[in-house]
């Protein structure tokens, strides 16, 4: 979310892996949305969506609250 209101896309790379076929693996990731200098997260809707081999899946839509 931008401060004018609209979504744009940011990609985080968080890993890079071969797997033979019929094998799985599990991925977590958390995310802290403390205030930092270098970035500042704007409330309102945001969403989140996994890419595996440049396929999408499901996009999954959050909403960020002011703190406090």
């Amino acid at each position: 979310m931008k401060a004018s209101g609209k979504q744009t896309p940011k990609v985080f790379n968080l890993t890079r892996r071969t797997l033979p076929p019929g094998e799985t693996t599990e991925l977590v990731r958390s995310h802290s949305f403390r205030p930092i200098s270098t970035r500042r997260y704007y409330p309102g809707a945001h969403a989140i969506q996994l890419q595996v081999n440049g396929h999408l899946h499901n996009k999954v839509a959050f909403t960020l609250t002011p703190a406090g």
